[in-house]
């Protein structure tokens, strides 16, 4: 009884242990997430699709030059649209491969688009490293070569 009484916090620490990123790892997430939406909202495209997953950039690179740039401009009816206010919801992990969640406020300057857009951000060496994608990107099933944890 007393081996069982310790036993569970025991385990639940290490579970709540596995499922986080350390201090570093969260700032250097934080930072990359903040270079992408800024990259995103101010039209810096090089940056953009570099902070992009390299499958979704590959993937539109071979869809032509005039789609690709299209993509990642991300006009909706011709006007621009602005990512804020990330919100981490989820995070999966998968051995060394972690993925987090964010709803943001997706928006041009005439209407909010959607509210809980989802942001989602890679990492296939346990969190040292951060590359992101968009709702519509990591839902396209045609987009193929990295492994999806959310469903």
């Amino acid at each position: 009884m007393l081996r069982t009484k310790y036993f569970l916090p025991f385990l639940m620490a290490i579970v709540v242990a596995s499922c986080t990123i350390s201090g570093e790892q969260e700032e250097q997430l934080n930072n990359q997430l903040g270079n992408y939406i800024q990259a995103h909202n101010n039209g810096q495209l090089l940056q953009l699709i570099g902070l992009t997953e390299s499958e979704a950039v590959r993937f539109y690179k071979n869809q032509g030059d005039s789609l690709f740039i299209r993509h990642f401009k991300d006009l909706k009816d011709g006007e621009k649209t602005y990512l804020t206010n990330p919100t981490y919801r989820e995070m999966k992990t998968d051995g060394k491969l972690i993925q987090r969640k964010y709803w943001v406020e997706y928006y041009t300057n005439q209407a909010e688009i959607n509210h809980r857009y989802c942001l989602y951000a890679l990492s296939e060496d346990g969190g040292d490293n951060w590359l992101f994608l968009r709702e519509d990107e990591y839902a396209n099933s045609s987009i193929k070569g990295f492994k999806r944890l959310f469903k």
